[in-house]
């Protein structure tokens, strides 16, 4: 709220609107947007990501991890490929990596290794999607799942695999690590 305080001159429908990100969720906006209409009378349209009941879109949980499955969608196909069949490695399992496992999963791809901030796991035969969704929630993370064997959170960029969705922080990918990727492909997220 006194973020908001700080900064309401600076956003607006029509200037910057601010999206949920790394720690942010629906709450987050609803006070954003709360703090905001304080200054400036009720302004919706002043964030996304705001709950149903607020404003916020059906859906927009999943969006960006959607748009994730749709650029895999989209490349592959230039190639002659479908997701389906197709090896995947996410680097991140918070609201975007998790959407883009659980999209791709549906749709065939096969996830072999996932990371996210408690570790880094990996299962060559694919792992279980709504399994690890499930313990996830539970555990606040995807360490100690048994459906895949842990590994070493730096190997997650460089296994071996058919898509590197690196859906995490920004600069993980560097002068450093970039000629050990294995991945045929990179998809950003």
């Amino acid at each position: 709220r006194v973020f908001t305080q700080k900064i309401h001159d600076l956003i607006g429908t029509h200037v910057d609107v601010p999206a949920p990100d790394m720690g942010t969720g629906p709450q987050t906006m609803a006070w954003i947007l709360d703090e905001y209409s304080k200054f400036h009378g009720y302004s919706p349209a002043v964030v996304t990501g705001k709950p149903i009941d607020l404003g916020g879109s059906l859906g927009r949980d999943a969006a960006t991890g959607r748009g994730v499955l749709f650029a895999a969608e989209a490349l592959l196909n230039e190639y002659g490929k479908s997701v389906s069949g197709q090896s995947f490695v996410t680097q991140g399992f918070g609201n975007v990596g998790s959407w883009a496992a659980q999209l791709i999963s549906e749709k065939g791809g096969k996830v072999v290794a996932v990371s996210d901030v408690t570790g880094a796991i990996k299962n060559s035969n694919g792992i279980d999607i709504p399994s690890l969704l499930k313990h996830s929630s539970e555990h606040k993370g995807v360490k100690g799942f048994r459906g895949a064997d842990p590994i070493d959170p730096k190997s997650i960029l460089v296994k071996d695999c058919d898509v590197l969705i690196p859906a995490a922080l920004g600069g993980v990918i560097n002068k450093e690590n970039a000629n050990e990727i294995k991945a045929k492909f990179i998809i950003e997220a």
